[in-house]
């Protein structure tokens, strides 16, 4: 069967969005009570304790993710890192989603998916830009972040790489960062709203203890291990299926690969929080996987490869329904 459907059938993302809220029915009601990381910020907690876990926790968490899938879509439609109309990268970004029942209640990570798809756009419309108001948005944008979760602070590396890819680094956008990374410090210190010992806690803080024994039997690890399995294949083919692309197109797709393997390596260094960085890792895998089958949607081995994701995922998210 032709991918065509899935890249482009209009009526599809409204089932997907139905079956996608149907899940959540199903995993709220059938799935067990989701664990994850929590993160608190200087100055109030994070999203994992705005609300209980209610009907209403999963509505807002759900109406957030569908705000990430077409965040997903937007990048590619103004910024053609696949050159082609396609609803994949909304498709993905909500089925590796759903198979996570720690992220179907409103977190840090979603928040922070989100956040970073934003910045995103603001980094891709900086491409040899000469002016600061990029880097000073996306720095000051980190900052007032870790307000609510410490760990943000944790993606700044990589924007800063990103203004190298982008062809932005100079002096006047890192003047303009580190403008905009200290101002909320500056002034929440200035009002005596943060103490200035409370910085500390911007610095790295990971565990790195490896557990005695590795839970196989859960299929959240597995669905982890798959989404990084499927953004490693998807990345190395986009290095080749890119190489002839103009070097802008390059440069995007470069970045959604970083970030990829960024988050990727956060999830490692911090696995016991690992929920602060999968819908991270979810989106950027959500593009490369969106851009190897979209390309390759005509040819037999990579249709039979799709399917089978899709059989996989929907496994693992029955896995999670039965009884422990």
């Amino acid at each position: 069967m032709s991918l065509k459907l899935f890249i482009s059938g209009k009526s599809l993302s409204v089932g997907w969005i139905i079956l996608y809220l149907a899940g959540i029915y199903l995993t709220g009601h059938l799935a067990a009570q989701p664990t994850g990381g929590t993160c608190t910020g200087l100055l109030a907690p994070g999203a994992g304790q705005w609300l209980a876990p209610t009907l209403l926790n999963r509505l807002l968490n759900a109406l957030l993710v569908l705000v990430g899938g077409v965040l997903l879509l937007r990048i590619n439609n103004r910024f053609s890192l696949i050159q082609k109309h396609t609803l994949l990268p909304f498709i993905f970004f909500l089925l590796f989603e759903l198979v996570s029942p720690s992220l179907t209640l409103l977190g840090d990570g979603n928040v922070t998916a989100v956040v970073l798809l934003l910045l995103f756009t603001l980094l891709f419309h900086s491409y040899q830009s000469e002016k600061a108001q990029p880097a000073f948005l996306i720095m000051l944008t980190l900052a007032l972040c870790t307000l609510f979760c410490t760990r943000t602070v944790y993606y700044i590396p990589l924007f800063l790489i990103g203004f190298a890819q982008m062809r932005y680094l100079s002096f006047k956008s890192l003047l303009g960062a580190l403008v905009g990374l200290i101002t909320p410090f500056w002034i929440g210190i200035g009002l005596d709203w943060i103490a200035p010992s409370q910085l500390t806690r911007l610095l790295p803080d990971f565990d790195l203890v490896i557990p005695q024994t590795i839970p196989y039997d859960n299929p959240q690890l597995w669905a982890v291990v798959l989404t990084a399995l499927l953004g490693l294949f998807s990345g190395t083919t986009m290095l080749y299926t890119t190489f002839n692309e103009k070097r802008q197109i390059r440069a995007y797709n470069g970045f959604v690969n970083l970030s990829s393997v960024y988050a990727a390596l956060l999830l490692i260094l911090d696995y016991r929080n690992y929920t602060l960085y999968l819908p991270v890792l979810n989106a950027a895998v959500a593009m490369q996987a969106a851009i190897f089958f979209t390309n390759n949607g005509g040819r037999k081995p990579a249709v039979i490869s799709f399917y089978l994701v899709l059989i996989l995922y929907i496994a693992l998210f029955t896995w999670n329904l039965l009884p422990a």
